[in-house]
This record gives structure tokens, C-alpha cells and sequence, in this order.
């Protein structure tokens, strides 16, 4: 049985061409295609000229299109028989060859073999993307040369297949929200005097860059309306106390000149440094003076030492700051421990 099925197999195979050779010798051996191969071949030209439409838009850039198309032009002007060179694909294709050496077959009818120039001298097999569209026409699919990837100008290149790292944007730095000169302070207790004010003014507006806490202490009396210690009544308090051993270090709040120094009942021994943009600061009941008027000192810099002397309770440092004769909240300008 299986005998007889190669014998009828091959009988037909043998019917088949001589029928093909026949309808060959009354066309005047011109192939004649029928109506499936005549369709077959008008997609494939459609297939081609879209290839080559595509081709000749992403294979090159802009500036080298010019020259691509004045290749092809002078290649359709040619003597080239497209005619036969598209019959013999039609006939390829009928008789059952590979697509690929079918396609590659009509690369070289049409384009003689040859290569494509763009502008710069770079061929098409020079070209990667050129290379790939030649690579298929030709039946050869993998690549020669890798394709290399340029990101952002810097020449960074990957090979086939090796995924291209991609360049994170870089996020924008967050604007800073500027200080504002003056920060208006919540106050609900009994009316400020007229020359004292809760607000808080940015150090630009006070005129001094770097500042220096005068005393390493504690705040043991604020700033405002409290009642005093030693003469009772509520009075306002115009600066800050900092509790503190007797002959802990005082220190300069900020660069400035001694504006005077002095010794009385109430403040003990004190001093006062002006500084610039009409800035003053006070220091009482020290236990020594380390300066004299008229005397430049720096931020940090030791002009006195604390005690207890005055009308006072303990050893702690009194510390007032006033902006334009003008009472200030020391506790907005200080980190007291």
C-alpha cells in the first residue's frame, strides 16, 4: 500500500510540471500566473513599497533622505526589468521557494547587489537601522555589528539585546520658603509698652550674620509683664534671666563695639555692645567686667564674668536686646540649655 501511494505521488508531481511546461510553450514561454499568484505578487510589490516607504523615513535621518531617494530614482530610471525581476518572483514564490531567499533574490534584480549611499559616505550596511532592513531582504536576519544607542549625546552604547539604561529625570530641588523679616508672635496679655513689641525680626532685618547664646544657663525669668521677685507688684520684665553659677563665662552675642560700661544699685556691674543695623544688647549683675568702652569685640568673645551683684536673688545673667531703642523677646535669638 504505501508503495503504491509513492508510485501515485510521484506520477502526479510529474503531471503537475509537465502541465506548467506546457502552459509555458503555448505563452511563447512566458510565464503565465493565475489568478492566486497574480494576487500573491501584487501584495508582495505592495509589502515591498511599503518597506521601502518606511525604510527611506526611519532608516535615515532628515538631512540624508535627499540622498537616499536620488539612489532610488536613479535606480528606477535604469535599465532594470522589473517586469521579469517580479515574474520571477511570482514564479519563485508559486513553486514553493523560502520567502527570504525569494525577497533577497529581487534586492539584487532590482538593486544590482549593490549598496546604498547616504550622504557622509555611510553605506547601508554601514548604517545600523539601514543594515537590519538589508539583513531581511537578503535573508539574513542577525545583525553584523551591534546597534549602538546614543542617550543625551553621551555615546553610551548597548549591545543586541542588553537593555538601555535609561537617564532618571532629576528631580527639582524643592524652593526653600524664604524667612520672613518680621514674624508676628500670638500675645494675649495685658498691652506691651510702647517700646516693646512680641514680634520676631529675622536676623537680616537685625543686621548680624552669626550670634552667640551669652550664657550657657537656663531661662529662670522671661520676658513681659510678671511680678518681681525682690520688690513685689507686677512690673515688666525687659529681658531674660539665665540661671547660671557665679563667674560662668558672659560672651558677646554678636560682633560689636562696648557702648559703655557701668556699675549701679539696681543692674550690679554691666556693660552694653552696640552693633551694627541699630542693634544693642545688656549684660548685668556680672561679677567682673572683661572690657572697656569703645573696645571691638567678636561673637563669642568674653566681656564679663556672671555673678549676683545688684538687686538680685542668685548669680544669673540679666539679658536684654533692643532693636532701634526698641525692647526685643531675647528668647527668639538664643538656645538657653
Amino acid at each position: 500500500m504505501e508503495t503504491t501511494y509513492r508510485e501515485w505521488e510521484k506520477k502526479r508531481q510529474e503531471q503537475s510540471r509537465g502541465r506548467r511546461a506546457a502552459s509555458r510553450r503555448k505563452s511563447g514561454g512566458k510565464t503565465v500566473l493565475g489568478t492566486r499568484e497574480r494576487r500573491r505578487l501584487l501584495q508582495l510589490v505592495v509589502c515591498v513599497v511599503l518597506f521601502l516607504v518606511v525604510f527611506i523615513g526611519k532608516g535615515v535621518f532628515p538631512d540624508k533622505v535627499e540622498a537616499v531617494r536620488e539612489q532610488l530614482l536613479s535606480t528606477l530610471h535604469s535599465d532594470t526589468d522589473f517586469r521579469a525581476a517580479f515574474v520571477s518572483l511570482g514564479r519563485s514564490i508559486s513553486e514553493g521557494e523560502p520567502v527570504l531567499d525569494t525577497l533577497g533574490e529581487l534586492w539584487v534584480d532590482v538593486f544590482g547587489g549593490g549598496t546604498v549611499t547616504v550622504s557622509g559616505g555611510l553605506t547601508l550596511e554601514q548604517a545600523p537601522t539601514l543594515q537590519a532592513q538589508n539583513a531581511f531582504l537578503s535573508g539574513y536576519p542577525q545583525r553584523v555589528t551591534p546597534v549602538s544607542h546614543w542617550l543625551n549625546g553621551g555615546g553610551i552604547q548597548s549591545e543586541p539585546g542588553e537593555p538601555v539604561p535609561m537617564q532618571p529625570s532629576p528631580s527639582p530641588e524643592p524652593t526653600p520658603t524664604p524667612e520672613p523679616a518680621v514674624e508676628h508672635m500670638a500675645y494675649d496679655g495685658p498691652a506691651l509698652p510702647d517700646n516693646a513689641t512680641m514680634d520676631k525680626y529675622n536676623l537680616k532685618v537685625l543686621g548680624v550674620t552669626e550670634t552667640v547664646t551669652p550664657a550657657l544657663g537656663w531661662i529662670s525669668s522671661d520676658f513681659g509683664w510678671r511680678e518681681h521677685p525682690v520688690d513685689g507688684g507686677e512690673k515688666f520684665y525687659n529681658g531674660v534671666d539665665l540661671g547660671v553659677n557665679s563667674g560662668t563665662d558672659v560672651l558677646a552675642f554678636a560682633d560689636g563695639t562696648v557702648d559703655y560700661i557701668g556699675e549701679s544699685e539696681i543692674y550690679g556691674q554691666y556693660l552694653q555692645l552696640r552693633h551694627t543695623g541699630g542693634l544693642t544688647t545688656f549684660y548685668a549683675h556680672c561679677s567682673e567686667l572683661l572690657v572697656q568702652q569703645g573696645q571691638t569685640v567678636k561673637a563669642g568673645e568674653r566681656v564679663a564674668l556672671s555673678g549676683a551683684t545688684g538687686n538680685s536673688t542668685g548669680p544669673h545673667l540679666h539679658f536684654e536686646m533692643k532693636l532701634n531703642g526698641v525692647l526685643l523677646n531675647p528668647a527668639y535669638y538664643i538656645n538657653p540649655a
